[in-house]
């Protein structure tokens, strides 16, 4: 089964377990076409698909499922980052086209290798063409709102053909806050401890890296270099933006946690307001675990020293995190960059939730129920949708406000998991958490285990196995992630490349059978989330009729935070 949105509630998803949806078709060979429609003919065949040789457009990536390329001008001075995309329509819109542009790959590629396909190339030489032949647009593109968008809304072999609309995200510039506005969120945040706030129009674009996230440069001062530093902002509803800075500036400094430096401001087209957009934090080169790991284990630079440093440095975090009333919901190596003097930072606290791969098992229980209840109208029969919504309202009452309406107000996150637990429940979750990632540290790999998402399964090992951690190591992982359901059956299927196919197979299974692997593992898991539910509102009444508060009832025994990090502490480097 290739790997596509279309395979998201067939085989990733735990809709996967009642789908109706029918597997994907291969795809037919290209038809014969009429000499005058071939795309051999030079009269309607793609002109070019190579890069151009002077270009005055550059793209760094995709997202939104392979539609929406992060495209920049390449002019001088450059943009600022304004994070305005291109966008097309999907796939099925335009089904010869997007075969001969690769636009099906679009939704698997990552880094370097999006540059190789059509798609990429297509959209430039479309930007191009529109660029250069409508006056003035540099200047149009500067006063765009923020997040506005390029809209491709007929692709064409003819570039020329190609039919461009900019769509001005006006919509955002009124939910947005300004600085004085946000700090009054939080007034429990000294007005000292609130950063400066920098238009971004005095910043410039260097790259962006996803769809949140870029690189950007500020001006130089005196004879030095620019800065450069990261900018994070959201493009729809800022309320997760705010969440994240409030939470960050509640936290009194540690070195293994980011630290907002300036706040991004822009100001709108309507009434003059300056509203707050993003946030400018310090710009970590070496760049996250996630790819440092496997790199320095290839190369064999990967030390002891660093590694215990790595996992000391990540465990206080989380305990100055849960000193202070919180919790981190997103603990994966993706999320720890390393800084210039080699410590470990925790950076991401939108507290939006965790990949499967890392998340505790407890987590995991509501989220599926989650994702099918707010599943698309199709994915399921709608009785299965009435009956998760109805299990959600008991486990989690009031799920269906979370992330809904407008930023006023407090918020104390959005994944539904967490909301689901209590404090206790959520220090253990944290735990588990970092026993994936101390995992990922001893063993020198980026991901725990190979998944739909995610090819991992690096140096040949995948959790729970060990191949180089030493004894002391992997019993304090296996102490950290108890409860992970010995005995439960691995997911079925992986992605393999672009495709996503048996674990144990040979990739040649059809999509029928790879649905079918999927169906039966995901109803299994389902049956298993909701007996831990129930069990966990049984000991939690019965602690209630007790009169038991506070204490430690941790899922299936795991140490505190605190306890971990004084064992990383007595190991000597």
């Amino acid at each position: 089964m290739d790997l596509t949105p279309t395979a998201i509630p067939l085989a990733i998803h735990p809709t996967a377990a009642f789908t109706t949806l029918p597997p994907p078709s291969p795809l037919p060979p290209p038809a014969t076409l009429p000499w005058l429609l071939s795309p051999l003919n030079p009269a309607t065949r793609i002109n070019s698909l190579t890069p151009i040789l002077n270009p005055h457009w550059r793209l760094d990536l995709f997202s939104s499922q392979g539609t929406q390329f992060h495209t920049i001008p390449l002019t001088h001075p450059p943009p600022p980052p304004l994070f305005i995309t291109t966008t097309i329509p999907p796939p099925s819109a335009h089904p010869t086209l997007s075969h001969l542009l690769d636009l099906p790959q679009a939704f698997s590629r990552r880094g370097n290798s999006i540059q190789g396909l059509g798609i990429a190339q297509h959209v430039l030489r479309v930007l191009e063409h529109y660029s250069t032949t409508h006056p003035r647009f540099d200047e149009t593109y500067r006063t765009l709102p923020f997040g506005s968008q390029i809209v491709i809304s007929r692709l064409q072999k003819d570039i020329r053909k190609c039919h461009i609309t900019l769509l001005r995200n006006t919509q955002l510039e009124h939910t947005l806050l300004t600085p004085s506005a946000l700090a009054a969120l939080a007034p429990e945040i000294p007005a000292a401890d609130w950063p400066e706030a920098i238009d971004i129009t005095s910043l410039a674009l260097v790259r962006q890296i996803h769809d949140s996230v870029c690189i950007v440069a500020l001006p130089p001062s005196g004879t030095e270099a620019p800065r450069e530093l990261v900018m994070k902002a959201v493009t729809g509803d800022p309320k997760y933006l705010y969440h994240e800075l409030i939470s960050l500036l509640q936290l009194p400094e540690h070195p293994n946690i980011i630290r907002p430096l300036y706040l991004a401001t822009k100001k709108c087209g309507f009434g003059g307001k300056v509203g707050v957009v993003g946030m400018l934090l310090p710009f970590h080169r070496a760049g996250s675990l996630r790819n440092v790991l496997p790199l320095r284990s290839l190369t064999g630079t990967l030390g002891w020293s660093e590694q215990m440093r790595w996992a000391k440095g990540l465990a206080r975090a989380l305990v100055h995190v849960v000193r202070q009333g919180g919790y981190y919901s997103d603990l994966r190596v993706d999320n720890v960059v390393l800084a210039e003097d080699g410590e470990a930072v925790l950076v991401d606290f939108e507290q939006r939730g965790v990949w499967a791969g890392f998340s505790a098992p407890e987590v995991a229980c509501i989220e599926n129920l989650a994702i099918i209840a707010m599943s698309a109208h199709g994915e399921v029969p709608e009785k299965v949708r009435v009956e998760y919504r109805a299990k959600m309202d008991r486990f989690l009452s009031g799920w269906r406000k979370v992330g809904k309406g407008a930023h006023k107000g407090r918020t104390k996150g959005f994944a539904l998991g967490w909301l689901a637990m209590e404090a206790e429940e959520r220090e253990a979750a944290m735990v588990y958490m970092l026993g994936r990632a101390l995992w990922c540290i001893f063993e020198g790999v980026g991901m725990p285990e190979r998944a739909v998402w995610r090819q991992g399964g690096e140096g040949g090992v995948e959790f729970p196995a060990h191949s180089r951690a030493g004894q002391r190591e992997r019993e304090l992982v296996n102490k950290c992630t108890r409860g992970r359901v010995e005995g439960r059956r691995e997911q079925g299927v992986v992605r393999v490349g672009g495709r996503i196919v048996l674990k144990e197979g040979d990739g040649t299974e059809s999509a029928e059978v790879v649905q079918r692997a999927a169906r039966e593992w995901w109803i299994e898991e389902l049956e298993r989330g909701e007996r831990f539910l129930e069990e966990r509102e049984i000991r939690r009444e019965e602690r209630r009729q007790n009169g038991e508060v506070g204490g430690f009832s941790a899922f299936g025994g795991r140490p505190r935070l605190l306890e971990v990090l004084d064992i990383l502490e007595s190991w000597e480097v």
